[in-house]
């Protein structure tokens, strides 16, 4: 009956409590419904900046008992995702983003590690997959992440996405790989500049070699994402 468009969480709480209320939702921003045989959109909704005001998630509603059997079965390890982060600020062409635009909004590094303190609390996962189209962006969030990992004493590994020219600070790679980092996703998507430049990746095939050394260096595993077939490709 409805369509909630863009980010649910706010929308959602709004046109369940007019719909239970018997309250007219015309004024709901981010829905789209039928109305008198018209389709109505209300505005778009705004994306939300403060994301620790979200709760965490209720993890005691799934199974979790299901995914530890079938993560142990399959790869002899238990592995959960969070996410810490929502979009991606950069422009490569062929990226849709439907939901966050070019907005980047991020987790406080304390958030992250209250959820994550929870789960090993409750179902000692032994790895994370953090799930972020883009990880630790916000300048010195790896590094307050990684004091926070060893102030509380936490044991984990885990695996991000990022970009190669965000993975050139020592630094980082250093925090990354203090926090219990195991292994590097890498948009690299391309080996020639011509394709990468064609795609408005924004990145070198220089800075893909040295990101990828420094990595190995710490011993991180790095992967690549990688695309064949773009326009322009031969």
């Amino acid at each position: 009956d409805f369509v909630v468009r863009g980010e649910g969480e706010e929308t959602l709480i709004e046109l369940l409590s007019a719909l239970e209320n018997d309250q007219d939702v015309d004024a709901i921003a981010g829905i789209a419904f039928r109305k008198d045989n018209q389709t109505v959109v209300t505005p778009a909704r705004r994306v939300m900046k403060d994301l620790d005001r979200l709760p965490l998630p209720a993890w005691e509603l799934a199974n979790i008992a299901s995914y530890r059997s079938i993560w142990m079965k399959h790869h002899g390890y238990f592995s959960l995702n969070i996410a810490t982060t929502r979009g991606c600020p950069f422009k490569c062409n062929w990226c849709a983003k439907p939901i966050y635009g070019n907005r980047y909004n991020s987790r406080s590094p304390a958030n992250v590690i209250s959820e994550i303190e929870l789960l090993i609390r409750n179902y000692q996962p032994d790895h994370f997959w953090i799930a972020d189209d883009i990880f630790g962006l916000k300048p010195g969030w790896v590094t307050e992440f990684r004091d926070l990992v060893l102030h509380h004493h936490l044991r984990f590994r885990y695996k991000i996405q990022s970009r190669a020219d965000l993975l050139l600070e020592r630094d980082t790679v250093t925090a990354l790989a203090e926090s219990g980092a195991q292994t590097v996703w890498i948009g690299a998507e391309s080996g020639s500049q011509k394709i990468l430049d064609a795609m408005d990746k924004g990145i070198t095939v220089a800075q893909i070699r040295e990101a990828t050394s420094l990595l190995r260096e710490k011993g991180l595993k790095v992967g690549f994402f990688l695309q064949f077939g773009y326009l322009g490709e031969d």
